[in-house]
C-alpha cells in the first residue's frame, strides 16, 4: 500500500481502535494527538478532518463501520512493516485510557486476524502486551464485530 494511502487508513484503525468500545475517552483523543504529531509515519498529516468524519461514519454505522474496517484491512495488501505499524498503533489506542475492555481486545483480535504477519511475530515485537497479542477467546475466528456501539 502507498505511504499516502497507508497514512490516512493507519489514522482510521486508530480512530476505529478508539470508538470500538463506545466510548472516546479524552484520554485517546491525547494518545491520538500525540502519535499524529511523534511518529514518523505521520508526519505532516492532518488530521482534524479525518477525525471528524471517521468518528461520523462510526456514529452512523455503528458496528457496521467496524466491520467494513475489518474487510479493509484485507484488501489494502499490507506489507510486513505496515501490519507491525498497523497493531502498533492500536495496542496505543486500546492502552491510552488505561481501562482494556473486552470489545477493544475482541477488535483487536480479528484485526490481527485478517494480517500475514504471524502472532510470534508480533509477540516478539510487542513482548509487554503478549496477554492483548494471544487470542485467549477465539475472537479472531470470529465472522463480523456484533458489539453495539453507540458514541
Amino acid at each position: 500500500m502507498k505511504n499516502t494511502d497507508f497514512k490516512t487508513f493507519l489514522f482510521k484503525s486508530a480512530v476505529m481502535a478508539m470508538a470500538c468500545d463506545g466510548d472516546i475517552a479524552e484520554e485517546e483523543i491525547n494518545e491520538i494527538k500525540n502519535i499524529v504529531a511523534n511518529e514518523i509515519y505521520f508526519m505532516g498529516y492532518d488530521f482534524e478532518e479525518p477525525l471528524k468524519s471517521n468518528i461520523e461514519n462510526i456514529k452512523v454505522n455503528g458496528k457496521n463501520a467496524i466491520n467494513q474496517y475489518l474487510q479493509e484491512i484485507v484488501t489494502n495488501d499490507l506489507n510486513e512493516h505496515q501490519e507491525i505499524l498497523l497493531v502498533e498503533v492500536l495496542l496505543r489506542m486500546i492502552q491510552a485510557d488505561t481501562k482494556v475492555e473486552e470489545s477493544e481486545l475482541k477488535f483487536l483480535q480479528m484485526a490481527k486476524s485478517k494480517l500475514k504477519t504471524d502472532e510470534q511475530t508480533l509477540i516478539v515485537k510487542f513482548p509487554h502486551q503478549i496477554d492483548y497479542l494471544m487470542d485467549f477467546n477465539n475472537y479472531g475466528q470470529h465472522e463480523e464485530f456484533t458489539n453495539e456501539i453507540s458514541i
